[in-house]
């Protein structure tokens, strides 16, 4: 990565350095991030800061514009006296941030930001003199991605310690899972002092302090949606990981998406509307030809009602539209029977199987996807009959 992390949000979509993703998706994706991921960053960013002689709480390059003018990075060195290492040294730290941009990158969101790392990249500098201004400057090059690295690793643990916490202490409280009481609940760890424990902080063991300010450049423009519907989206030049995750999960509870722990494997997934489901619809860790949904009921007998069942409202809404779109004469009678029978299909095949996400079920039954499935045009809606002039 180089530069400015690019991000666009789009109604209640985010498009991050040019891939789409429902909102509060990428933070789902680090929240299900094993606690040994996290582990074992952790160990590498001290093992570096002790090899490096760097101080983590002043970060040279990272939250700053990223491409540095060659003349001020010695400047950096003449000025605050920066220690380099001998090549041997150097071998070991680049070891470690190897390693540290492989566990990243399991995680959604820095897979998509952070490019791998060649392992042979400080071999071309192993016939330096240390002494030279050459070694210098190159060791002041490299420690732009030391700076970078550590940084990630450090918002990624502080947003994953802050928003888990949120997410499964506050959360299951809610009375209602809309923008208000989700926006309420962030609101809480913010301002009161009994729950000041769920943020992470710089003086936590792992000193990996949670920002309540990122900077970001700001340009609205408008765009067009493929139902052809306009919108205002918003395009962020960033320079933290954390910005993007707080955008990611905090412009979602605008939308009222948030994420949800499953009462049956314990992974997080993403709830984009307010049921109280219990279950999620990802393939169960167990047996994975069938949902956690499917293997709740069948170990425990744990059904859960239809009016918390995403597949089924998507389903009930489906059947309706299908209706109206008769009762107004928009399809005929034939048509309405060969659309109910393909929802009913599709309904059967994604109870039945871990095929479909929740989401993917309801864009699967979207007008325009189910009449062209059906091989029936989609109708253009009928306004209110024009009242007649009056000729007297």
């Amino acid at each position: 990565m180089q530069g400015y992390i690019h991000v666009t949000i789009k109604d209640d979509i985010i498009e991050l350095m040019g891939e789409e993703f429902p909102l509060g998706a990428l933070t789902v994706s680090l929240l299900n991030t094993p606690p040994e991921t996290f582990k074992e960053m952790g160990m590498e960013l001290m093992r570096v800061e002790q090899l490096a002689g760097v101080s983590r709480e002043n970060h040279y390059f990272y939250r700053k514009i990223l491409k540095v003018e060659d003349s001020r990075k010695l400047k950096y060195k003449l000025e605050d006296g920066i220690s380099k290492p001998n090549y041997e040294g150097w071998v070991e730290i680049h070891k470690s941030i190897c390693r540290m941009n492989e566990l990243l990158r399991t995680i959604k969101v820095c897979e998509v930001i952070l490019g791998p790392i060649d392992a042979n990249l400080v071999e071309e500098f192993k016939d330096l003199d240390f002494e030279s201004k050459e070694y210098d400057f190159k060791w002041i090059w490299y420690l732009e991605l030391v700076d970078l690295t550590m940084g990630f690793v450090e918002d990624a643990v502080a947003a994953y310690k802050t928003f888990s916490n949120l997410v499964k202490h506050l959360l299951p409280g809610l009375k209602k899972f809309d923008p208000n009481h989700l926006a309420a609940a962030y609101t809480m760890i913010l301002t009161v002092p009994e729950l000041a424990w769920m943020i992470s902080s710089p003086f936590d063991a792992d000193k990996c302090p949670y920002t309540t300010e990122d900077y970001m450049i700001l340009q609205y423009f408008p765009m067009q949606k493929d139902n052809g519907e306009f919108i205002i989206a918003e395009y962020f030049k960033m320079d933290s990981l954390q910005a993007v995750i707080k955008t990611d999960m905090l412009r979602g509870f605008m939308k009222g998406h948030y994420p949800k722990c499953c009462e049956h494997c314990g992974r997080y997934f993403l709830m984009t509307k307010a049921y109280r489901t219990r279950f999620c619809d990802m393939p169960s860790p167990e047996n994975p030809k069938r949902t956690c949904n499917q293997m709740a009921y069948a170990k425990k007998k744990v059904k859960e009602e239809n009016t918390d069942n995403p597949k089924y409202q998507s389903y009930r809404r489906c059947i309706k539209r299908i209706e109206k779109a008769c009762q107004r004469g928009t399809i005929t009678e034939a048509q309405k029977k060969l659309l109910l029978s393909k929802t009913e299909e599709l309904y059967t095949e994604a109870m039945m199987s871990p095929e479909y996400s929740n989401e993917e079920f309801e864009a699967i039954l979207q007008s325009k996807n189910l009449y062209k499935s059906c091989g029936i045009d989609i109708p253009r809606r009928k306004g209110r009959p024009k009242k007649e002039e009056d000729n007297d």
